[in-house]
C-alpha cells in the first residue's frame, strides 16, 4: 500500500501542501479554524503519519533521549535489577506520553557520550548506575541536558559532579540517608542491638553510603555503640546475598536482626539463615530495601524500605523534558521513601531462646 503524502492530504483537502504542514506541525498561526478542521478529517480518513525525520527537522529537535549506563559483561543484561528496569520502564513510558524516544546504550568513557550525543543528536541525556568518579571521567556535554538518577555530589553545595562549570545538570533520587534511618528505627523499636548491616559497601557508591550513614545515625542516636565487624559486604545478587547470609549464620551468632540494601539480597540471607537453622524472624529479624515484588513472594514476606521507582523515573524524565523546553528544574529532587511492615521482622528472642 503506497504512503500517504502531504501532497494527497493538500489535494483532497483542496489547501496547499504548506497549510497541510502547518496543520500537522502545529502551527496554526494561518490557518483558520474552518481549514484546520477540514485538514485534519482528511488526514483521519486517510490515515496519514506524519515523517518524524521531517519534523524533527522542522522542529529543530529529534525527540531522542538517550539512557546512558555502564558497561557490562558480553553476557550481563545492562539492566541487572528490578530497580533498574523499574526506573527505565518510567522514564520511558514518560517520554512516549510526550512523543519521544528513549534510546538505551552503555557508555564507559567520554568519548561513548560524545559519540552517542553527536551521532543520534540527542535532545537530553539520562545517566544512571554511575559513581561519582565514573561520572568524572564521563566529562558530560555542556551543551545538552543531562539528569543524573541517584547521583550525588562530592561535596554539599558543590560543582556538578562530572558535568563542570555551566552544565544544564539536575538530579533525581530517593532519601537513601532516611530509609537507612528507617530501617534501624524499626529494629531498635522491637528491641534489636545487635544488627548487621549487608548491601556493596566495598563498591564507591554514595546510594549505599548514604543508606549506611542513616543507619548508623538512627543507632547513635539510640545509644546503641557501632560496631565496624557487623558490616558485611555483598554485590545486589542473589547468589551473593546466599554467601553473605551464610557468612552472617557463622560470623554474627549473637546477631539478632540484618538490614540488606536491596530486598534481593534480604531475600538471601533470609534463605541462608533458614538454611543455617535460623529462624526468620523468630531468631534473626530481616530488612531489605526498594519493596519490589520479592518482597511480597518470599515467605515469609519482607519488611522493607520503599521506594517509589517508577515516580523516580517519571521524574527524571518529566525533568528532561522540561530543560530541554528551556526550563531550569530545581535540584536536587529528592522522594521521599517510608517502611512498609511485614513479617520478617519481629522483637529479638528472649537471651535463655538465643543460639548457643
Amino acid at each position: 500500500m503506497a504512503r500517504v503524502t502531504l501532497k494527497d492530504i493538500a489535494h483532497e483537502a483542496g489547501v496547499s501542501v504548506m497549510t497541510v504542514s502547518n496543520v500537522v506541525n502545529g502551527n496554526l498561526g494561518r490557518v483558520s479554524a474552518t481549514t484546520a478542521d477540514e485538514v485534519r478529517r482528511v488526514i483521519a480518513a486517510r490515515g496519514y503519519v506524519p515523517n518524524g525525520s521531517a519534523q524533527s527537522l522542522a522542529a529543530g529537535r529529534t525527540r531522542l533521549v538517550g539512557l546512558l549506563v555502564p558497561p557490562g559483561t558480553e553476557d550481563q543484561s545492562l539492566l541487572v535489577s528490578a530497580h533498574d528496569v523499574s526506573v527505565v520502564g518510567a522514564v520511558e513510558a514518560t517520554l512516549r506520553h510526550h512523543d519521544n524516544h528513549l534510546m538505551l546504550r552503555s557508555a564507559g568513557t567520554a568519548d561513548d557520550v560524545r559519540e552517542s550525543v553527536r551521532r543520534w543528536n540527542l535532545d537530553g541525556i539520562v545517566v544512571m548506575n554511575y559513581t561519582d568518579a565514573q561520572l568524572e571521567a564521563l566529562d558530560l556535554p555542556r551543551d545538552t541536558p543531562v539528569v543524573l538518577v541517584d547521583a550525588y555530589e562530592q561535596e554539599p553545595g558543590g560543582a556538578d559532579a562530572g558535568a563542570g562549570a555551566g552544565a544544564r545538570v539536575v538530579r533525581v533520587g530517593s532519601d537513601d540517608a532516611q530509609g537507612g534511618r528507617l530501617a534501624a528505627e524499626h529494629l531498635l523499636a522491637l528491641g534489636h542491638r545487635r544488627i548487621v548491616f549487608t548491601g556493596p559497601t566495598t563498591t564507591p557508591s554514595r546510594v549505599v553510603a548514604e543508606r549506611l550513614r542513616g543507619f548508623r545515625a538512627a543507632l547513635e542516636t539510640a545509644g546503641v555503640t557501632w560496631d565496624d565487624t557487623l558490616v558485611v559486604p555483598a554485590n545486589t545478587s542473589y547468589v551473593e546475598g546466599l554467601e553473605a547470609g551464610a557468612r552472617i549464620a557463622a560470623g554474627h551468632p549473637d546477631a539478632t536482626a540484618v538490614f540488606a540494601t536491596a530486598d534481593i539480597l534480604a531475600a538471601a540471607v533470609s534463605r541462608a539463615l533458614t538454611q543455617a537453622g535460623r529462624r526468620v524472624p523468630d531468631d534473626v529479624s530481616v530488612v531489605g530495601y526498594d519493596d519490589t515484588e520479592v518482597a511480597e513472594y518470599v515467605t515469609p514476606s519482607l519488611t522493607t524500605v520503599r521506594q517509589d521507582v517508577v515516580a523516580k523515573g517519571r521524574a527524571a524524565a518529566a525533568l528532561l523534558l522540561e530543560m530541554i523546553d528551556g526550563e531550569r528544574p530545581s535540584d536536587p529532587a529528592r522522594l521521599g521513601v517510608e517502611l512498609v511492615v511485614r513479617e520478617s521482622t519481629a522483637p529479638p528472642p528472649s537471651p535463655s531462646s538465643s543460639p548457643k
